[in-house]
């Protein structure tokens, strides 16, 4: 009996209290090949439990119910009940949501979001500039907390995003709790088209010389291409030392900042990852170093790929790290298709720097510990040299390096 099969029989109540074989048939498309798994449950029956209950509840309750908001919402919560705020169920708008954000253009409000350590809400890591909510207002540090609204606390990243996005020009209800303020507040924003800025870059010229800035707001597909012309232009302009912001950079995909640590790191390892039968995978990064002081930027909103370089640029000794300790996610997730189009999102692999440490609940700690309050480093990319004393201090790091 399919998925499909299941859910008929699910709905048109056929053979509620009777026995059925216990069987979840996930298809799992990953590098081209197609892998189908049974899963056998022991000492319970649950497509017999869920009948069930679906039987007293069409029979006894006078609440009215979706049956598939219902469903959704038990694949949701099955995976919750991992425990691990990184494996989620995606349905297919939270799906379609997730691969346009990775692919760098989509239609929506035009933020960078995060997960915060024990928060059930998305935080708004960055604003895109001239993006609809940057337009609204909306700040980094700022909490999503409902939409169109529905609340939101503890839903997936992708399922929040997926509500998010919608047709261009259409309006959509962001409610918002802003922190520092501890002000709840709504905001009708019109949704656009969005591409992701996600590099940004100037000349900085200090008394040694021109020193590149690039800052670095997420790692999407997008992002190394962006990243090689911000530094082609730096280079070609003759930039002697670079400084490389990540800070509330929330990471993104791997392949990504693999390509960006070809520029800053020596040829070799600059990860390695490790999945649950203890396998080990090395990520090199490849000859095209360019061997320029570096100089990088983090903060407690680093995380992730975003540490994974940061990991790479401390271990092989290859630039000087300034600002706080980040984030400290240190696992790697893989997005697993199902069959009916929707997709989970597991956590496989642990990574490790590339003298072995597993920064998962740590991060890392920067050579030059620069304190910076929050409602500064919200602003990370509007703020005057005079505000940011973190970006001051890695110009004085940079100055005695030539």
């Amino acid at each position: 009996m399919n998925q499909q099969e299941n859910k008929n029989a699910f709905f048109m109540g056929i053979g509620i209290g009777s026995l059925v074989t216990a069987m979840v048939l996930i298809v799992i498309f990953m590098g081209g090949t197609v892998y189908a798994r049974q899963m056998r449950w022991r000492g319970i029956d649950p497509n017999t439990k869920i009948m069930e209950i679906y039987g007293l509840l069409n029979h006894l309750s006078i609440v009215p119910f979706d049956k598939d908001v219902m469903l959704e919402n038990m694949y949701r919560g099955f995976l919750e009940g991992v425990g691990d705020p990184y494996t989620q169920y995606l349905c297919a708008s939270a799906l379609e949501a997730f691969h346009a954000r990775t692919e760098g253009t989509f239609v929506g409000i035009g933020v960078m979001i995060s997960v915060e350590q024990d928060d059930p809400y998305i935080t708004i890591a960055s604003t895109f500039q001239g993006a609809p909510a940057a337009e609204a207002g909306l700040l980094p540090g700022d909490r999503i907390v409902g939409v169109d609204g529905l609340e939101v606390a503890g839903r997936a990243r992708e399922e929040v995003v997926g509500l998010i996005s919608g047709p261009e020009n259409t309006v959509v209800v962001i409610s918002i709790f802003r922190p520092y303020e501890n002000e709840r507040f709504d905001v009708e924003i019109t949704r656009a088209r969005v591409e992701v800025p996600t590099v940004f870059h100037e000349m900085m010229y200090i008394e040694n010389g021109p020193v590149g800035y690039i800052r670095l707001d997420g790692f999407d597909r997008v992002t190394a291409g962006q990243f090689e012309n911000a530094l082609s232009e730096l280079y070609a302009a003759g930039m002697n030392g670079l400084i490389l912001d990540v800070r509330n950079n929330p990471g993104g995909l791997l392949c990504s900042v693999n390509e960006i640590a070809d520029h800053l790191i020596p040829e070799g390892i600059i990860l390695y990852t490790i999945d649950a039968a203890g396998r080990r995978e090395n990520h090199y990064s490849n000859p095209g170093y360019l061997g320029l002081p570096l100089v990088l930027l983090v903060n407690g909103r680093s995380a992730s790929a975003s540490e994974v370089l940061s990991g790479a640029v401390r271990d092989t000794e290859t630039g000087t790290i300034v600002g706080t300790q980040t984030f400290g996610k240190g696992v790697v997730q893989n997005l697993l298709y199902l069959s009916d189009g929707t997709a989970i999102k597991l956590t496989v692999q642990t990574y490790h720097t590339p003298n072995g440490e597993c920064i998962h609940g740590v991060g890392i700690t920067p050579h030059k510990i620069v304190e910076m309050s929050d409602y500064l480093s919200r602003r990370v990319g509007n703020l005057t040299l005079e505000e940011d004393i973190q970006l001051q201090a890695a110009i004085e790091v940079m100055a005695g390096k030539f």
